[in-house]
């Protein structure tokens, strides 16, 4: 009896399962099908092929309108998904590749632009919640070098170099999701933004700068009160 109620509980789980896979599989492309693109620098394509020219790319967070999709899916690494037709807000028609967009059916245009904007705003608060911490440089050893980092999630920042923490340059950073970096108001000990990149569930931040590589690594969660922002600090644009 015992076997037969597991039988028919992994059953039940593998039906579900399909339903949803197939659910996915069987989404119908309407006019009134549009997307949301979820990676920053997603490549609009001639053809639905990896190797097909690119015509623009398209910025995390982007709404644009679905035409149509490939009959079968393909590989792009180590993800298999369809390419979509897509048409963006000017108009510009290509392909892109099914893991870089979210599909949403009969919604309008003015709709799906809320359902962006609140997409981009939980991704910068889920990537800040991530980011709030003490960060220090590393060599290519993982090593500890010069600059510490301190990132708050209400975007105040602090950076300063090792033994001059009395000489903190501090200020409000923003995440530029189009061109995937971390920008600072003030500036910063290394005289730089940060390039952010995902990797998997995690991110990195890191710079190429002449010719060697800046990267940073969390070294704990704690942080010293939050810095009190000058009145010009305060109104400094990212």
């Amino acid at each position: 009896m015992k076997n037969k109620i597991i039988g028919g509980i992994v059953s039940a789980l593998m039906l579900g399962f399909a339903g949803l896979y197939c659910a996915k599989d069987d989404v119908a492309i309407t006019k009134d099908t549009y997307g949301i693109i979820t990676k920053g620098y997603s490549a609009l394509r001639i053809e639905p092929m990896v190797f097909a020219g690119i015509i623009i790319y398209l910025g995390k967070g982007e709404s644009v309108e679905i035409a149509e999709r490939s009959r079968e899916k393909s590989w792009v690494g180590k993800m298999n998904d369809f390419w979509y037709k897509i048409k963006t807000k000017d108009g510009t028609v290509g392909w892109v590749f099914g893991d870089n967009i979210i599909i949403h059916s009969s919604k309008s245009k003015v709709t799906m632009d809320k359902i962006a904007s609140d997409f981009m705003e939980r991704e910068a608060l889920q990537i800040k919640k991530y980011l709030a911490g003490k960060w220090w440089s590393v060599n290519k050893f993982g090593d500890f070098t010069n600059h510490c980092l301190e990132l708050y999630e209400n975007n105040k920042y602090r950076s300063y170099q090792r033994e001059q923490e009395s000489r903190a340059i501090v200020g409000r950073y923003r995440l530029d999701f189009n061109r995937n970096e971390i920008i600072f108001s003030s500036g910063t000990s290394f005289r730089s933004n940060l390039d952010l990149l995902k990797r998997g569930n995690e991110y990195e931040i890191k710079k190429n700068i002449k010719e060697r590589e800046l990267r940073f690594a969390k070294i704990g969660l704690e942080l010293p009160p939050e810095p009190v922002l000058t009145t010009k600090e305060n109104t400094k644009k990212p």
